[in-house]
């Protein structure tokens, strides 16, 4: 996309958006644009705050699929059922045709909002995504975090936790190799102790190249000290080589296998034609788990194709969402994604579980997420599953026509519904065709 085309796209974005200028979309509070239901005369009051009525109903944590009712009382899932009488809820939403799922996690974003250059709005890449709870991959270190936490996590309407980058300066440019001092264990232990409540793991963003592999080695093994004191997962920044993968552990994670290639970049393929390297087959025996996209960042289509085709997979779907990429932000939405991976051969069951449940099994939220189980926080993403021609790029302009792609159209966070405008999906559809 052209860098008029973008700005134009960008523009078109937030008219769409401009129903509510603090948060970029319209929000809808019970009470207001859904469908009543008043008990009718001799039955009991309504026991439920919110029904969403008729969707079917997909939540791998509970191996549920099919048409079901959720119903939610005081911001928390109340039950999920088949027809849960619509007079028992003083709201209801009309989820016919739609799937319901629970709320979607993001677990590889960029949001430190005017903190760094590389970081993106959290509010239009969670609600109106479908999204409400996010990770924000290390843009912030031992140095920064209290100003991301303050100015930032502790003001979103979405939930957010975070990775601590191991340079206390975060995640600008190329951090790690600017000066070692900035790697300092001793400083992410400290900040991560005082926050338990919000950082998740600790990001390593390492170029992986051979001639820097002393320098890796160095830097991991400072991340290594950290995450083992802490009890925290380490995220790091792909590398294909052994020294580096050695220090890995089970629970860790390595994000980006399908990037392109270049002398700058390795990839699961070591950057050259030919099948997934050996080292990295031997990852999820060693219960170490990968974090793919399939968007306009660290995606090549060839890549994610021939991986698929071999019967190599990854664990986590996200987006690594950023403001530092060649093509618009809109197609580093997770439902984007999302519809890439089901293009690539996950079943649609397999797609949500790798945006909901997986995700907690991964890192230690302190809430139980991901789940419609009653008792839980009532996060929920309703979805239209639509059937068409759409085109989606690589982060190289390579194009596919898949044939289904999810576009929300409503979120619930704690109990209040945030309504997606349909326009700013079509919008984002338009942007990529550019």
């Amino acid at each position: 996309m052209s860098r008029s085309s973008r700005r134009a796209f960008l523009g078109t974005l937030g008219a769409a958006a401009a129903a509510l200028p603090e948060f970029g979309f319209p929000t809808i509070r019970f009470g207001a644009d859904l469908a009543a239901a008043a008990p009718a005369a001799g039955q009991a009051p309504a026991s439920y705050d919110l029904l969403i009525r008729g969707g079917r109903v997909v939540d791998p944590s509970q191996k549920l699929s099919g048409e079901r009712d959720v119903a939610i009382a005081n911001g928390k899932i109340a039950a999920v059922a088949a027809n849960i009488p619509a007079a028992r809820a003083r709201e209801v939403f009309d989820a016919r045709g739609k799937l319901v799922t629970p709320g979607l996690i993001n677990v590889h974003a960029h949001l430190y909002r005017y903190g760094n250059t590389i970081t993106v709005d959290p509010e239009p890449v969670g609600f109106p995504a479908g999204v409400t709870t996010a990770i924000d991959a290390g843009s912030a270190g031992a140095s920064t975090f209290l100003g991301f936490r303050k100015f930032v996590i502790d003001t979103s309407p979405l939930r957010i936790y975070a990775m601590l980058n191991i340079s206390t300066i975060g995640n600008y440019g190329n951090e790690l190799y600017l000066n070692m001092s900035l790697i300092n264990s001793a400083a992410a232990i400290r900040v991560i102790n005082e926050h338990r409540d919000r950082i998740l793991a600790i990001k390593v963003r390492i170029n992986g190249l051979h001639d820097e592999l002393a320098h890796d080695v160095e830097v991991l093994k400072k991340a290594r000290e950290a995450a083992d004191a802490t009890g925290l997962p380490i995220m790091m920044h792909w590398s294909n080589e052994p020294d580096v993968l050695a220090l890995l552990k089970r629970g860790d994670i390595l994000t980006h296998p399908f990037t392109p290639p270049s002398p700058r970049m390795p990839n699961m393929f070591g950057g050259k034609p030919g099948p997934v390297l050996s080292q990295i087959l031997e990852l999820k025996d060693r219960g170490i788990y990968t974090d793919a996209q399939a968007g306009t960042s660290h995606h090549l289509w060839e890549n994610s194709e021939k991986a698929f085709s071999e019967g190599w997979y990854p664990d986590l779907i996200t987006t690594d969402i950023g403001a530092q990429t060649p093509q618009t932000p809109a197609g580093q939405l997770l439902p984007w994604v999302m519809t890439q991976f089901l293009h690539l051969g996950f079943t649609l069951d397999q797609v949500i579980e790798r945006v909901t449940v997986l995700p907690t099994r991964v890192f230690k939220f302190p809430e139980k997420l991901g789940t419609l189980e009653p008792g839980v926080a009532a996060d929920v993403t309703v979805i239209d599953l639509q059937q068409g021609n759409f085109e989606v790029p690589d982060q190289q302009g390579n194009k596919r026509t898949v044939k289904q792609r999810f576009v929300p159209v409503a979120t619930v966070h704690g109990g209040t519904v945030t309504k997606v405008d349909p326009k700013v999906h079509e919008v984002a559809q338009a942007g990529l065709r550019t």
